[in-house]
């Protein structure tokens, strides 16, 4: 009897070491239509340089496969390198997570084509960008506006457009505290405190981290949102 509960007990850890690893696995796969030969980078950020954990040369055919393991969801690039051209053709960014992730995209329109499915984040961060492209487009128009005026010397415009540009800006501001805090169950919430709206008044990044749950205070950006307020706030004090 003792011998069949030490076989028990040693199956379960048998079956515990071998899940373990791949409850924290993504795995990545897709398609790159009309892509003959080239390379795909798996890439991710550390103090803004692209750091490169995995890579596939590809001839032939362009499926791809990626196994990476995921602490908590994460921005990941997909990077394509054209064979004997010394660029990187672009970078699709998208949100990793743990579980079976796509990503199938054309060789022409690496950027615009990609279609991104297996991240919960990912669909957020999708209808992020959908709201804040009317306030980045209009921000682009008033720009134009601005040269324009500037080009005529005119002062009056100038000052108009400047002040125009403060409210669009503004608005993309709570537009993306708004989005945080909606979403406030979901890692995208830290990361958009941090990459979009990190200079505006903490009182709004306070706000956010505040509204998180304890899972995502633990995730990467919920402890990088914190740690950012935190040396935010002793600047401010000195």
């Amino acid at each position: 009897m003792k011998q069949l509960t030490l076989l028990f007990i040693s199956s379960l850890l048998l079956i515990n070491c071998t899940t373990t690893p791949k409850a924290n696995q993504m795995r990545l796969s897709g398609f790159v239509d009309g892509m003959k030969e080239g390379t795909l980078l798996l890439q991710k950020t550390n103090n803004n340089n692209f750091i490169t954990v995995d890579s596939m040369v590809v001839k032939g055919d362009a499926n791809f496969n990626f196994s990476e393991k995921i602490e908590s969801p994460e921005l990941y690039f997909l990077s394509l390198k054209i064979q004997n051209v010394n660029r990187e053709v672009g970078a699709i960014a998208f949100f990793a997570e743990p579980g079976d992730m796509t990503i199938n995209t054309t060789l022409n329109n690496f950027l615009e084509n990609a279609i991104i499915t297996g991240s919960e984040n990912q669909k957020k961060y999708t209808q992020y960008k959908t709201l804040i492209k009317r306030y980045s487009d209009r921000n682009k128009d008033l720009t134009q506006l601005l040269i324009s005026a500037a080009e005529a010397k005119n002062i009056k415009d100038i000052d108009s457009i400047d002040t125009l540009q403060k409210r669009v800006l503004a608005g993309s501001y709570l537009a993306t505290v708004n989005f945080a805090l909606n979403n406030k169950d979901y890692e995208i919430a830290p990361f958009l405190a941090l990459s979009e709206i990190y200079n505006a008044n903490p009182k709004y990044l306070d706000t956010i981290y505040s509204s998180l749950n304890p899972k995502i205070k633990a995730s990467t950006y919920g402890v990088a949102l914190k740690e950012f307020i935190e040396q935010t706030k002793s600047q401010d004090s000195i």
